[in-house]
């Protein structure tokens, strides 16, 4: 019998996470590129909110996903940090440190469709955590294949 995991070793596929805010909520919209044979995850994550105080962040996260199954059913575990978009200029040498701006949490039904997702952020370099949590949707609809 195939597990679950070797099942869905298909290579690459995109997916992209995002909320349903009320209007002037935060927002966030999260692009992942996920790699079913190493099973890492890498993309952007885009975090805003129209109102008082706004907000405008943009992260490259990186992480790994894993399958957390009961008897009953399974679910995906993705977990990803990232950091701000630095724009280096060229030839300028080595830069600061940068500390993560973002941490994912997010735990999928295990046909990628959705699920919840906690979030933490700092809206500045060396501010304190934010910590969020609410319902994601799958934004985009490319299909995941299946391996027999």
């Amino acid at each position: 019998m195939m597990s679950k995991e070797s099942k869905n070793a298909v290579g690459l596929f995109p997916v992209t996470y995002e909320n349903k805010s009320i209007p002037g909520g935060l927002s966030l919209k999260v692009s992942l590129v996920v790699s079913t044979v190493t099973k890492e995850v890498n993309g952007i994550a885009h975090i805003t909110q129209a109102t008082n105080p706004p907000l405008d962040i943009t992260s490259k996260v990186h992480g790994d996903y894993t399958y957390m199954c009961t008897m009953k059913n399974c679910h995906i575990l993705v977990t990803a940090t990232g950091y701000p978009e630095i724009h280096w200029p060229k030839g300028a040498g080595h830069g600061p440190v940068i500390l993560p701006n973002v941490q994912l949490r997010m735990i999928l039904e295990d046909d990628w469709s959705g699920g919840t997702v906690n979030l933490k952020y700092r809206d500045s370099l060396a501010g304190p955590w934010k910590e969020v949590t609410f319902p994601v949707e799958l934004a985009n609809a490319v299909p995941v294949a299946q391996t027999a």
